[in-house]
């Protein structure tokens, strides 16, 4: 990228390059943050083995949490599965908070399982992972089981082009938010889920059509959604 200098060595801003997409400044930000978490990755993750011990402690204790915040405690997959296999025994959580870690597919896998069996859990919060399309296919067969789960986060994960066909099966979800993620379409029977009073899937920026992401609530966005299922049956009927 060029930039224009004044005498005094100021730089002006970056240059457009002949043939060059043009970006957004969000986006570029986006691209540097994406580059420096690749860069410190290997640096930053250092699991937290003693706060999970801590909290491995408590869900055993004579009285375990209704939550946990468990965010920032650098787990990945191995730490996701044992914590998993304790809250299978668990009868008491209801929020579950595991933002800013390294979970991926494996272990968001380990975590629907805890979904499908757990009697009380209502919100699980999992954005700023590393979760694709594999895990998030997983926990929403999860989340579709669960007799209690009414919110999920998965902001800022891996998820994209297309979202899993199992998320347009949660019936029961009051919240779902999808953000920054790199969702380029979504599902029209997602529209059906007429539960839902908080759908999020701004910052998906190759999200089409546009319309989607300029929806000013759930509503209207649950109502375009609907709009393209009608559509594509009366097209598959014609």
């Amino acid at each position: 990228m060029s930039h224009a200098v004044s005498k005094e060595g100021d730089v002006d801003g970056p240059q457009k390059i002949p043939g060059e997409p043009k970006k957004t400044l969000e986006e570029f930000n986006l691209e540097m943050l994406a580059q420096l978490t690749a860069a410190v990755r290997p640096a930053r993750y250092v699991p937290n083995l003693a706060a999970l011990q801590w909290v491995l402690d408590r869900l055993n204790s004579a009285s375990p949490p209704t939550e946990l915040d468990m965010e920032w405690f650098s787990i990945g997959c191995p730490q996701a599965t044992t914590l998993a296999t304790a809250l299978k025994s668990n009868t008491s959580l209801r929020t579950l908070k595991l933002r800013y870690n390294e979970i991926r597919d494996e272990g968001a896998s380990a975590l629907a399982e805890v979904l499908e069996c757990h009697p009380a859990l209502e919100t699980l919060t999992l954005g700023n992972n590393i979760i694709g399309n594999p895990g998030a296919a997983r926990l929403a067969t999860g989340a579709a089981a669960s007799r209690t789960l009414r919110s999920l986060d998965l902001r800022y994960n891996a998820m994209g082009p297309g979202l899993p066909a199992p998320f347009t099966s949660l019936t029961s979800l009051t919240s779902l938010d999808l953000r920054a993620n790199r969702l380029e379409c979504l599902p029209a029977a997602l529209g059906r889920l007429t539960n839902l009073q908080e759908l999020v899937v701004e910052r998906n920026h190759r999200l089409a059509p546009r319309s989607l992401t300029d929806a000013t609530n759930t509503k209207d966005l649950l109502a375009l959604l609907r709009r393209g299922d009608e559509s594509a049956g009366t097209s598959a009927g014609t």
